[in-house]
């Protein structure tokens, strides 16, 4: 049986997780399903944190040398991707922006010259 390792970091931890989970939950209530993801994915963050061994364990199981560098990589790798993914949305964005500015100057321009006629 596995125990624990309550430590000031840990406890500190677990609770921005808990707190971030409530934040999303209180303000994204419209999407449940991925709020229970999300919900999934910090109570294992949680399990990693209190009870490094599984961590540790499943690392040695893959053959990565240490539990933190079993979570790491992972992490790093969605916070890639996530960056790509913002990066293009944002870009996919300040486009239709442009074409809605666009769409609204000739509007505009339509309309004066149809009263200045």
């Amino acid at each position: 049986m596995m125990i624990p390792e309550v430590t000031v970091a840990a406890v500190l931890l677990v609770g921005f997780l808990a707190a971030l989970f409530v934040h999303d939950w209180t303000t994204r209530a419209r999407n449940r399903r991925l709020l229970y993801v999300q919900l999934a994915v910090f109570v294992a963050g949680g399990l990693l944190i209190l009870f490094p061994e599984i961590a540790r364990r499943l690392a040695h199981l893959v053959g990565i040398g240490r539990g933190v560098d079993f979570v790491i990589y992972p992490t790093v790798i969605w916070l890639v991707r996530e960056s790509l993914l913002s990066r293009r949305r944002r870009r996919e964005e300040e486009e239709r922006l442009t074409e809605l500015v666009r769409a609204i100057a000739i509007e505009r321009a339509q309309t004066v010259s149809r009263a200045l006629r």
